[in-house]
């Protein structure tokens, strides 16, 4: 029988960062349950399909491992692994001819249960329901580009600083593209739902 792993569940971000570079292995799990979540969540905005994002996601935990060393003690983990996770992203489809954007029903990993299912909630607003697969419809069909500077500002809320170094462009660019992204999917909501005031989604 194995022994239990430690909870790790209160050590600072940095520490367990040493802890890993200390040859403590598997305090790496602790950094991975904590950015799983929003880690996939942003590939798959960029990706658009689970099974590319999934490998994206693993592939990032891969590079992050091994240059955990030129991570910054004293900063979060999560902003500096979203950009390693927003490149991955980013390679995957700069290298493949994309195949078509899954639909809202497509398994996710949440149990396997599709988008639409999962906040399909009888306890949520009806209109908040609709307006949220709204979001999600118009999100899906913008450009590659506005969807990663879209998923980085708003889905990870990393900081201009952070979205330029991911993406490897000025400050300035990445203000311009967010501005066109955002235009592009209030646009694109408008024609989803031409009688309704666009969601304040942004």
């Amino acid at each position: 029988m194995t022994a239990a792993r430690p909870d790790r569940s209160h050590i600072p971000d940095d520490e367990l960062v040493r802890c890993v570079l200390d040859g403590e292995s598997d305090a790496f799990a602790e950094l991975v349950r904590r950015t799983r979540r929003d880690g996939y969540r942003l590939a798959r905005r960029i990706l658009r399909v689970h099974e590319d994002a999934d490998d994206a996601l693993q592939e990032a935990y891969v590079k992050a491992y091994r240059a955990l060393h030129r991570f910054e003690s004293g900063r979060p983990f999560a902003p500096w692994f979203l950009t390693i996770v927003a490149r991955t992203a980013l390679s995957a489809l700069r290298r493949e001819a994309r195949r078509a954007g899954s639909s809202l029903d497509d398994p996710a990993p949440d149990g396997n249960v599709a988008l639409a299912e999962r906040i399909a909630d009888p306890s949520q607003d009806a209109a908040a329901v609709e307006d949220r697969l709204l979001a999600e419809r118009a999100f899906e069909s913008l450009s590659e580009e506005h969807r990663a500077v879209l998923g980085l500002r708003v889905g990870s809320d990393l900081s201009y600083a952070e979205i330029a170094a991911a993406l490897e462009v000025p400050i300035g660019t990445v203000m311009s593209r967010l501005a066109r992204a955002r235009g592009a999917l209030l646009e694109r909501m408008r024609e989803l739902t031409p009688h309704r005031r666009p969601l304040d989604f942004l």
